[in-house]
């Protein structure tokens, strides 16, 4: 049986760290160049971070309940892009 609960805290704390890692990837952006050896690690390293914290919030929680909230993280940021577009 799925805890809602857990799973709620858990994709709300996905949320905040997810937001971190934007402004991280925004501050790295900003501070380097794209040729930059240091871009292309600080890049792969904010990926592996999101890909694993999404590996742990699977194991605790039913991968399929963390796939459709994950597909309702996307649909939302993408609604968002279109009506306020940066």
């Amino acid at each position: 049986m799925v805890d809602i609960k857990k799973l709620e805290d858990a994709m709300k704390s996905y949320e905040n760290v997810r937001d971190s890692l934007t402004g991280l990837y925004e501050i790295i952006n900003i501070n380097f160049s794209k040729k930059d050896f240091f871009y292309d690690a600080a890049i792969d390293n904010l990926k592996a971070l999101n890909e694993n914290i999404i590996k742990i919030l699977k194991r605790s929680n039913p991968p399929r309940e963390v796939r459709m909230r994950l597909r309702e993280l996307e649909f939302d940021e993408i609604d968002a892009e279109k009506n306020f577009p940066l």
